[in-house]
């Protein structure tokens, strides 16, 4: 059986550990061969232990190490550079102990090992290290370290210029406090899966509250720092502002329902000018009594008249770039219901309906013309077209004004809608109640848009049978 001394003696090279001993009575000195190899030592040679100190780059520190350990008997240890006896540069780690008899140091001793290897690869994470948090805190866009609890460990310069905070304010709180309500579930969810390890990274459009409260638009792209088992240490969350292009997505986004809206008005307003000027034109040419002959032409010169008017408001329509609020003009409001009158005026004679009228002749809004035209069209042919065939057509049509608003009433007899079958889908595009032929399922949709588009609301009441009123409500600006 090997003695520990022996087994020891056996062990350290394996270990390249170089062991050292200096007894300081006797003056002997003892090393093992990895001294040798760690100081590139020619086979035979012999060096002192003094000379091996001055192989050090600081000969001053190995002493101070040494000194302190014969003076208190208490393992001291160093890194060091050296310069071998072959001229290489080493990383070594020193550790030295001593024996004290009767307060007096009789012999020093102690181990020695190469860790340039290590040295170096500290040196490369520690300069990856320097790269990443120069790229890190130097990045045109926000960039984060997060704990895995959603607290802000470490915040750029360009992160911190977003949010509004300084970077103190910053690390005080956590990403959920400064996310949007609506976008908050989406983030958490994926965070969980990353630290699942489900998802290498995520992306995703998010919205944060800025200090001073106003809503900032991000793309956050987020990745994990593991450890060697994978365990996850934090995030690295890169943000992004957006708000910009989210801004110009939405202006396209509104240009794009304008001319959708626009081509919805034409096919509405034009439909019902040139179908009432087809049945005055019709009803002219069967027309016997000149004197009933001369008003139809009247009424298809006016609206003749009415078109040329129409097509002018939907020039100006796509002029505008909004969905309708810079265009508006102060308007009598009972002029433009006696225009639309008008206008389909050969449908309400045939339909023999009766259109009763309580509007203040003074009364003037700040709506958009074609706007305001398209609403009381689809409104009042609507009423024309769902007719009861059992009864007389009435419609009344009544205004009344309030300190800051003013509220616009038409009121049908006619076939009515079931609320309760179609009341959640009654202002939706392509919608349809009652089996017509030629219903398109647009006007109430474009109803709804047009007047939220002024700032107003539209609200509806019906009964099946008995009749339908649509309530506007307009806000005095």
């Amino acid at each position: 059986m090997h003695t520990q001394l022996e087994l020891y003696q056996l062990v350290a090279p394996l270990a390249k550990l170089g062991i050292w001993e200096r007894n300081l009575v006797t003056g002997e000195v003892h090393w093992n061969s990895i001294i040798g190899e760690i100081l590139e030592l020619k086979d035979g040679s012999a060096i002192s232990l003094e000379e091996v100190l001055l192989l050090y780059r600081n000969p001053g520190e190995i002493r101070r190490v040494l000194d302190e350990a014969m003076r208190t008997g208490q393992p001291q240890s160093i890194e060091a550079e050296l310069v071998t006896a072959s001229g290489n540069s080493k990383h070594v780690q020193l550790h030295a102990g001593a024996r004290l008899e009767n307060g007096r140091c009789t012999r020093i001793y102690g181990t020695l090992r190469d860790i340039s290897e290590i040295v170096s690869m500290r040196h490369r994470y520690e300069d990856r290290e320097a790269r990443f948090f120069q790229a890190f805190n130097h990045a045109p866009i926000g960039m984060a370290l997060v704990s895995l609890q959603g607290e802000w460990l470490q915040a750029n310069h360009s992160l911190c210029q977003l949010m509004g905070f300084t970077e103190a304010e910053l690390l005080q709180r956590t990403f959920q406090e400064l996310t949007h309500p609506e976008d908050l579930q989406a983030d958490l969810i994926q965070m969980q899966q990353l630290i699942a390890n489900n998802l290498d990274w995520y992306e995703m459009e998010k919205r944060y509250f800025h200090k001073d409260g106003h809503v900032i638009w991000a793309l956050l792209k987020v990745s994990a720092v593991r450890d060697q088992a994978g365990k996850p240490l934090y995030f690295i969350s890169q943000i992004k502002d957006i708000t910009e292009r989210k801004k110009n997505t939405e202006t396209i986004k509104k240009q794009n329902e304008r001319l959708l809206n626009f081509a919805h008005i034409v096919s509405h307003n034009l439909r019902s000018h040139t179908g009432n000027i087809k049945m005055l034109s019709d009803m002219v040419i069967e027309e016997r009594d000149p004197l009933e002959k001369e008003a139809l032409l009247g009424m298809l010169s006016q609206n003749a008249g009415n078109l040329l008017d129409t097509l002018f408001h939907l020039n100006e329509v796509v002029k505008i770039n909004d969905t309708g609020f810079s265009n508006r003009q102060a308007l009598n409001l009972k002029r433009e219901i006696d225009r639309v009158l008008t206008i389909l005026s050969a449908s309400i004679i045939q339909a023999e309906a009766s259109i009763t009228l309580a509007v203040n002749p003074d009364l003037e809004l700040l709506l958009n013309p074609a706007y305001l035209e398209s609403i009381l069209v689809n409104l009042i042919s609507n009423s024309i077209r769902y007719r009861d065939a059992e009864r007389s057509l009435q419609v009344n049509i009544a205004a009344d004004t309030a300190s800051d608003k003013t509220t616009l009433r038409i009121t049908d007899n006619g076939s009515g809608i079931d609320l309760n079958l179609h009341g959640k889908k009654l202002f939706g595009m392509y919608k349809t109640f009652h089996g017509n032929d030629d219903a398109r399922g647009m006007g109430l949709f474009l109803v709804k848009n047009q007047v939220e588009a002024m700032d107003g609301k539209v609200f509806v009441e019906s009964v099946p049978g008995q009749g339908t009123t649509f309530t506007l409500e307009f806000t005095h600006r």
